[in-house]
């Protein structure tokens, strides 16, 4: 039997399968793709955060901090002319950090802290932001902070 415009029930059953068989597929892969964006977006964000430190210490000409609260998942800059630290970010509750300091030490406890000096370079050390509770594909991603330099940079660790 078919309608007005020509087409018969078993045709617009078919593409509407057809359809809901493409949107069940594609489903999981956008998901994924959307978890992925969310954590390179929080690690963008820590990564912004040591080069607006490193960038106050520059431009102030005294030694500014970058530091951690590992339990609580929260970062904040301070120095020590500030009487009170700037605004504290705090990761998405997916996320946790753990920080690998220059002689490979890992701290995933308590605070940790990365200093930046006037002339531009740093204490060093990499920052880990990995998933609360990966799956077997997930990945981390990792801030190393060259010492020398003082400029950080991201690189994907796959698991």
């Amino acid at each position: 039997m078919k309608n007005a415009r020509g087409f018969t029930l078993l045709e617009i059953i078919l593409v509407l399968v057809f359809m809901g068989l493409i949107a069940g597929l594609s489903t999981p892969f956008v998901m994924a793709t959307l978890e992925r964006i969310k954590h390179q977006s929080e690690t963008r964000k820590i990564n912004s955060a040591l080069r607006y430190t490193r960038s106050e210490a520059i431009t102030r000409n005294i030694t500014t901090t970058f530091n951690a609260d590992i339990h609580n998942r929260q970062y904040w800059i301070s120095n020590r002319e500030a009487k009170k630290s700037s605004i504290t970010r705090t990761l998405d509750p997916e996320f946790s950090f753990s920080y690998i300091t220059g002689n490979k030490e890992t701290i995933d406890r308590g605070t940790f802290a990365i200093k930046f000096y006037p002339r531009g370079n740093s204490s060093g050390g990499t920052i880990r932001v990995a998933k609360v509770s990966p799956d077997k594909s997930d990945s981390a991603y990792e801030i190393t902070i060259d010492p020398i330099t003082g400029s950080s940079r991201i690189e994907q660790e796959t698991q």
